[in-house]
């Protein structure tokens, strides 16, 4: 949305840069820690040890209503498009496992679509609202000590597809010296509020706050944005 309101300044143009801060905890509903290697609810301590910051950049282009863009989010590659109005957009974004290939076999969709409605109470202040419906990543931390591991019936290796979907798998502690991490997904859906301020004819800043639930793994997710953008 802030691209649209900039489309003017910067020939549609918008580069922009973000610091979030997440926090995650399971709900009441979820199960508890695993009485056994077979209990798929070991995603309570992985949902709880998620790496709380992401740093992201992106790069977006307004042709009129119509917009597209690209960026990343920790490494982690994205594109977008949408329309937007004066106080109201709709935009739809996916990361690279659209087309990536992971051992011949195509990796699991991520993505989303998101739904703004916003105000400008003066000329160079922007108050909105969104709400959207995800399927999304998360990075877990491992930070040494006793980690879960997924693998397979017979299988005697580290089995990455149980981070996408643990049908079929099972799970197992074992002793890590070292901090590793991990990407797993998940579906969520929630909405947020954000403010954007003009400083000048193109730079600016922007606040957001989010709340999702995780349908996946019973989770609860609060999400603080900081940005600032050339636009």
């Amino acid at each position: 949305m802030s691209a649209y309101q900039s489309r003017d300044n910067m020939g549609g143009f918008l580069v922009d840069a973000s610091l979030s801060i997440y926090t995650a905890s399971t709900s009441d509903s979820a199960m508890k820690t695993p009485e056994n290697e077979h209990s798929s609810s070991i995603w309570e301590d992985v949902v709880e040890k998620e790496w709380p910051l992401d740093l992201g950049m992106s790069f977006f282009r307004f042709i009129d209503h119509f917009g597209f863009g690209l960026g990343f989010q920790t490494f982690n590659p994205y594109l977008t498009l949408g329309t937007a109005f004066e106080h109201f957009g709709i935009m739809g974004w996916t990361d690279w496992r659209l087309i990536a290939v992971c051992a011949g076999e195509p990796e699991a969709f991520r993505g989303g679509i998101s739904v703004m409605e916003q105000i400008s109470p003066t000329p160079s202040l922007i108050v909105g609202l969104f709400q959207f419906a995800s399927r999304s990543n998360a990075i877990y931390a491992v930070g040494g000590g006793d980690v879960w591991v997924p693998y397979k019936e017979d299988d005697d290796v580290y089995s990455s597809s149980c981070w996408d979907d643990d049908t079929g798998c099972h799970w197992k502690k074992e002793k890590s010296d070292s901090g590793e991490f991990y990407y797993y997904g998940f579906i969520e859906y929630g909405g947020g509020v954000y403010v954007m301020q003009k400083l000048s004819s193109i730079f600016g800043w922007g606040l957001e706050f989010k709340y999702s639930y995780d349908v996946t793994y019973k989770a609860n997710r609060l999400a603080f944005t900081f940005n600032a953008f050339l636009g």
